[in-house]
Formats: C-alpha cells, sequence, structure tokens
C-alpha cells in the first residue's frame, strides 16, 4: 500500500501527505521533476516541514491516481538531494536580476542628466541584452501560456510589451517596466522564505534542553528531542513549557497569551492541562508530556499555518483580468488586419498601436507608489496582490488581546466600600500590598497608582498566596489583596453591596480584586485588558467604507468578550476560540461570499492570518510568526491605519482603473486610425509612449495621497484605559 495519503480532491487542486518528502526534505525538488510535463499539470507547492504537496491540475484532467503512483516512491538513499523552488538559493538570479537593471537604469538617468548623446547601436544592443536577461522569468511564464499549460496573464503582456518596445528599441520603457515587476516577485518571494523560517523557529518552542525527571524525582538535563509522550518534564520560572501535557506536581502562573490568547495568566496546579510554548511566570511545575515536536498545540499551529497558505484562493487581480481580455484581442485584430489588407506595414503599425506597454505600466507604477505611501507612515505592505486584496474586503475579522484591547491588565475601576477609606487609599493600600508581587495584576495595580501619583505605604513583611493574592503586615494590621477566596479563608466576608459591586465588575469583563484591613472589607478593584480608545471609531469607519461584517474573535471568556464588544459597537462575537476555531470560521466568512481581512497579533493568530484573503499584524507587540505570516504589517498599536489601508487599496485600485481607461482609449484611438491607413509606425512609438508617460504621472499622485476618512466628532485616536470609576 503507498504512503502517499489523499487530504483532498477538487476543482483541479489536490492536496497530499508525501511521508518522504517530511522524512527527507531536501529531495522535495523531485515532486517538480516527476510531475513537470504531465498532461493537464498546472502549478504546485511543496511544504517539505508538514510533507503537504499541493498541486493544480486542468479540471477534466485531474487523475488522483496517477498523481498518487508518480509520487509513491521514495528516492533511494544514496540519492542527491534536488532543490525545490523556494530554496534559498533560487533567489540569486532574482537578486542578480534585480541588482543588474537597478544599476543599469541609474547609469542611464545620470547619463540624460549629463545631457550626454544618445545610446549608440552598440550600446543599445547591450542594453537589449540587459533587458532580455531580466524578464527571463515572464518569458517562461509567457512560454506556459503559449504551451496552454496556463491563461495569458501579465507574463504575456510583459512579454509582449517587451519584444515590441526591443522593435521600437524602447529598451529603457523594456527594462523599467521589468524591474519594477521584479521587485514585487522578490519581495513575494523573501516574505515567504521569512515565514518559513519564522514558523521553524516557533517549532524549536524556544527550549533546546529541557529537564527530564526520572525515577525517585532525579532530573536529568536531555536534549528536547529526546522527550517521548509520557515522559515528566520539570519547568521553572521564566521559561517555556516545552511539551503539550498534565501537571502532575506543583503549581504556577502559566502565561498562555500566544495559544489562547488570553491576556492574564491562568493558575496551573495539578491535574490542569499546559501547552508548549506557554511561559511560567511564577512557580515551577512537573509535567506528563502527551504531545510532543509537532504533535503539540503549537506544533499543529504551524501545520495550520503551511496548509491555510495553501488553501488560499488567489485574487484575481486588476492586470490578470485585463491582460486575459486585451492581449489575445490585440494580437487578433492585427492579424486581421493583415488579413483584410495583406499591407504587413499596416498591420504592424496596429500592433505597435496595441503595444502593451502603457498597461504594462498602469498596475506597477500605481502598486509601487501606494506601497512607498504606506512604508512613510510605517505600513508594510508586503506586495501588489495584498494591497488590492485590502481593498475589496467585506468582511474584518479583529483578536481582541492586543489589537482591540491593550493585551495587558489595566485598573479601570475603584470601588470604596467604608466610609473611613476613600477611593485613593483604597488604592494606595492595594498597592502596598502588591509591591513586592511579580503577578501581572499587582505590576497593573503597582503602576496605576504610580500614574495618580499616590504613595503606597511599605509594608514590614509579606506572603504571596499563590492562585489567591497577597498577605502582607502593615503597623501591626493585616492587610489583604486578592480574590474573594483569599478574604474568606482569612475569615473575610463579602458583604451584600460587596457581592453586587463584584457582580457588577464581573459583568463589565473585570477581574475583581478585593481589599481587606485590619479584618474589614474596605474596597474593590476592577482589573481588565482595558480597550484602546478610538477604537469604537475605527470600527465604524470600515462600516462607512463598505464592510459589511465586523467579527470580534477571542479565546477569553464569553463575558469579557461581550463586554468589549458592546463597548465598541460589534454586534458578532466568537468567544474560546483556539487556532482551529478561528480558521473554520475565516473558511466560514469565506464560504458565505465574503472577502475577508484577519487582524491579530498573536502565535495564535497566524494560521488564520495566512488562510484570510488578506492578513493584517499589529506590528509593536506582534508575535515573529505573526508578523511574518501576514500580508500586512501595522506600524505600532495604532487601529487607525486598518481603515486608512483599506481607502488608500480603493483609492489605488481607482488609479489603476484610470491608468487602463488612459491605455485603452490611446490603443482604441490608434487602433482605429491605424485599421484605416492614417498612421505610420513612427506616429504609433511616439502615441504609445505619450500613453506610458500619463499613465505614470497619475500613478505618481499615490506618493502624497492622504486617505480621507470619515471622524466622529469629538472622539480622539489614542490609547487610554476605560473610564475609572470611582466611588466613595
Amino acid at each position: 500500500m503507498s504512503g502517499v495519503a489523499i487530504r483532498s480532491v477538487a476543482s483541479g487542486r489536490a492536496r497530499l501527505t508525501v511521508p518522504w518528502v517530511r522524512a527527507r526534505p531536501g529531495s522535495a525538488g523531485l515532486v517538480d521533476e516527476r510531475l513537470t510535463g504531465m498532461r493537464g499539470f498546472r502549478a504546485l507547492r511543496i511544504f517539505p516541514r508538514t510533507g503537504s504537496v499541493i498541486i493544480w491540475m486542468a479540471p477534466d484532467l485531474l487523475d488522483i491516481d496517477r498523481l498518487v503512483d508518480a509520487l509513491e516512491e521514495a528516492p533511494p538513499a544514496s540519492m542527491p538531494a534536488k532543490p525545490t523552488r523556494s530554496t534559498p538559493d533560487s533567489s540569486t538570479g532574482e537578486v542578480a536580476r534585480l541588482v543588474v537593471g537597478g544599476v543599469v537604469l541609474a547609469l542611464v538617468a545620470v547619463r540624460r542628466l549629463l545631457g550626454r548623446p544618445r545610446i549608440t547601436t552598440g550600446s543599445s544592443g547591450l542594453l537589449g541584452a540587459i533587458t532580455l536577461f531580466t524578464g527571463l522569468p515572464f518569458f517562461r511564464g509567457a512560454l506556459r501560456s503559449l504551451r496552454g499549460r496556463s491563461h495569458p496573464g501579465t507574463d504575456t503582456l510583459v512579454t509582449a510589451a517587451t519584444v515590441i518596445s526591443l522593435v521600437l528599441r524602447e529598451n529603457v520603457v523594456a527594462l523599467t517596466v521589468l524591474w519594477l515587476l521584479n521587485i514585487g516577485e522578490f519581495l513575494q518571494t523573501l516574505t515567504l522564505r521569512r515565514t518559513r523560517r519564522a514558523i521553524e523557529e516557533l517549532l524549536t518552542i524556544g527550549e533546546e534542553r529541557v529537564w527530564l525527571v526520572r525515577d525517585e524525582g532525579v532530573e536529568v538535563e536531555v536534549a528536547l528531542e529526546e522527550v517521548v509522550p509520557g515522559d515528566a518534564v520539570a519547568v521553572y520560572e521564566h521559561h517555556r513549557i516545552p511539551v503539550d501535557g498534565e501537571v502532575t506536581a506543583g503549581e504556577a502562573l502559566v502565561d498562555q497569551a500566544a495559544i489562547t490568547g488570553e491576556a492574564l495568566p491562568v493558575y496551573a496546579r495539578a491535574g490542569a492541562d499546559v501547552y508548549a510554548g506557554t511561559i511560567v511566570t511564577s512557580g515551577s511545575l512537573t509535567v506528563r508530556a502527551t504531545s510532543v515536536g509537532a504533535d503539540t498545540t503549537v506544533g499543529r499551529i504551524i501545520s495550520r499555518v503551511e496548509e491555510a497558505q495553501s488553501d488560499r484562493a488567489p485574487i484575481q487581480t486588476v492586470a490578470t483580468r485585463f491582460t486575459r481580455r486585451f492581449v489575445p484581442v490585440s494580437f487578433a485584430l492585427a492579424a486581421l488586419t493583415y488579413a483584410v489588407t495583406r499591407d504587413a506595414r499596416r498591420a504592424m503599425t496596429m500592433l505597435l498601436i496595441a503595444c502593451p506597454c502603457a498597461a504594462g505600466l498602469a498596475t506597477p507604477t500605481a502598486i509601487s507608489a501606494a506601497i512607498g505611501n504606506g512604508a512613510r507612515r510605517g505600513t508594510l505592505i508586503k506586495g501588489g496582490t495584498h494591497l488590492e486584496g485590502v481593498g475589496r474586503v467585506t468582511a474584518v475579522v479583529f483578536d481582541k488581546t492586543g489589537t482591540l484591547t491593550f493585551g495587558r491588565p489595566l485598573v479601570t475601576s475603584v470601588v470604596t466600600l467604608s466610609d473611613r477609606y476613600t477611593a485613593d487609599q483604597v488604592l494606595s493600600l492595594a498597592a502596598s500590598g502588591e509591591l513586592h508581587a511579580r503577578h501581572p495584576l499587582a505590576q497593573a495595580i503597582v503602576a496605576h497608582t504610580e500614574e495618580q501619583h499616590l504613595r503606597a505605604p511599605i509594608h514590614q513583611a509579606c506572603e504571596v498566596v499563590l492562585g489567591m493574592g497577597m498577605r502582607a503586615e502593615l503597623d501591626g494590621t493585616r492587610l489583604l489583596v486578592g480574590s474573594p477566596a483569599l478574604l474568606r479563608q482569612h475569615g473575610v466576608e463579602l458583604t451584600e453591596s460587596a457581592q453586587g459591586w463584584t457582580e457588577q465588575l464581573r459583568t463589565a469583563g473585570e477581574t475583581v480584586i478585593c481589599i481587606a484591613h485590619d479584618d474589614a472589607l474596605i474596597g474593590l478593584l476592577g482589573v481588565s485588558d482595558a480597550v484602546r480608545s478610538g477604537a469604537g471609531t475605527v470600527i465604524r469607519q470600515l462600516t462607512d467604507l463598505g464592510v459589511s461584517r465586523v467579527v470580534l474573535l477571542t479565546g477569553d471568556a464569553p463575558e469579557t468578550a461581550q463586554a468589549v464588544a458592546d463597548t465598541l459597537g460589534i454586534t458578532e462575537v466568537h468567544s474560546h476560540a483556539l487556532p482551529e476555531g478561528k480558521l473554520q470560521l475565516i473558511r466560514d466568512l469565506q464560504a458565505e461570499g465574503h472577502t475577508v481581512a484577519m487582524v491579530g497579533d498573536g502565535t495564535n493568530d497566524a494560521p488564520a492570518l495566512a488562510l484570510a484573503d488578506v492578513g493584517i499584524s499589529m506590528g509593536a507587540h506582534s508575535s515573529h510568526v505573526a508578523l511574518e505570516t501576514a500580508d500586512i504589517a501595522l506600524p505600532g498599536d495604532d487601529l487607525r491605519q486598518v481603515p486608512a489601508v483599506v481607502e488608500l487599496s480603493r483609492h489605488t485600485l481607482r488609479v489603476v482603473r484610470q491608468n487602463y481607461g488612459l491605455a485603452i482609449g490611446v490603443n482604441l484611438l490608434g487602433l482605429i486610425a491605424g485599421a484605416g491607413g492614417s498612421m505610420d509606425p513612427v506616429l504609433a512609438a511616439l502615441l504609445h509612449n505619450t500613453s506610458s508617460i500619463a499613465v505614470v504621472g497619475n500613478s505618481a499622485r499615490l506618493v502624497n495621497h492622504t486617505p480621507h476618512l470619515p471622524h466622529t466628532a469629538g472622539e480622539v485616536l489614542m490609547a487610554a484605559p476605560l473610564e475609572d470609576r470611582r466611588v466613595r
């Protein structure tokens, strides 16, 4: 029986898992070798780490048995590995074409600035050879189109423009178009390679060696790859948990934000489940491994990222749609003119008029200007396809933690329950008890006290009650700061008023901290992952731009998620969402016909960022994997850039359409004049150069474009916590 597993077959695409590709990643190039030339074969993507192979075939020629037979036999162990198309060495040619093209264009520009004579015949020949070298990838694509292996597209258009430009001796125009397009191809290749490196780094968990617990409690340091399911590992403070498993001993606070998206650490003790890649912030644990390596939750995230990237539907760009119609029609008209008139000169004039140089410049010049516009504001757009795609989104999915919220706890409410204490005194005493605690909630209380310029009394002694709070001695009195369970343990019960406030704060999504001084409950603090001020305006701006679905997606509890959604006016909320759930939501929205943008910042968002039509990461605190997987990276935590980049994309698409309108308009006028015999080749060449200049000038307007977004009067877009409810 074959070791090749069939994962899915649909509409001309097949997904297979090939075990020998995963076992010998260096031999993945053999897949390309075995399938290239197969009747109906169109495209291929290989993921050596997971062994996934995605194959696109002509739908009527897709024979799954033939594909399985072609990949069934593993290569001999002695066979040298062949590089795949995506190996680092494959970029050498791209870099060479970029460097050579850029240097030559710079020399031509300097020559013209200095007023030197026109380029000689010998120099023109050299320039033509360099142009051909720069356009090799596009010429290969056009050749595949001629062989019937793909539809005529940008490669065909660019090749036609290059050939006719060389005939017209307009080598500089051809070289400029090719150089701009090569930049886009190189950025795409570079992004894919950096993404793969990022997820490979993630798979290492960050811990190369771990403490394995042997019989009788002896701990031995071993390499992570030696750990197998059933082994027990010891994890200490500030270290990452290296396996998925169950806690068998110890207790600790664990930061699970990277996996679950929860902003606050969770309390783990015997019987609790923990995940690889999460961090022990305080305490220590012994964990019995249930999954290791690629089988852990974080390992499955990596697989989901790769699968999502391959499942993602390609966005049909303006250039793709244009060239599928324009190029064949142009050549057909030239051929028809020759057939009717038998005048080769007239047919040549028609072909020169239809020369798609201006159309070839229409998209790359606008995209380059728009990407430069975004870069000035710190927004990294990783390619023209992504810029075009974000302008077509009809649904935006926001992760909560770190995106719509700060991603860290902040004091948002102060409630005093005693006439003897003001709200400021309650806050100061709470900070006194938390001065030496390292829990994020404690640090939030101390930081808020400092921001309010309040002095926290210095306690004489303190004790951490893990999972509950702090107990401190202050001037001969006892101070308790923590959960209601901590107070009950020390004989302090919540009054009816305190219970009412506790319920109210929890309904608002806040974590309740109780403060008892000298055996009396004196106040409560509400701590939450506060919503960014101005986020509501961003949501409304997206709606005004035509986004019909805005969804809040989080791994947090439903109460917390709903509180944030109510604050922002979001009606669709999905809570307790792990990476698989986020993927399914994206798929469901796409199945409903939406073009989906996902906005997130965590490792657990990476698969959804990869599958969404456009993935957008928040730059300042984004995980490395999320940043590399996303198509657009925003500067800092400025949510305003989400609607801004949507507006920039839509304006860019308008400019691109204007460019094509200019190119088509000139071509139509010229075609009519050429068919009537009233235009010679020289005038035709002059006309097509004029249209090229007009297209470049129109695109240049995008460099200084300022997004025009509706603002809500009186609302300032800046980071700020929720209202501080100081009840006296």
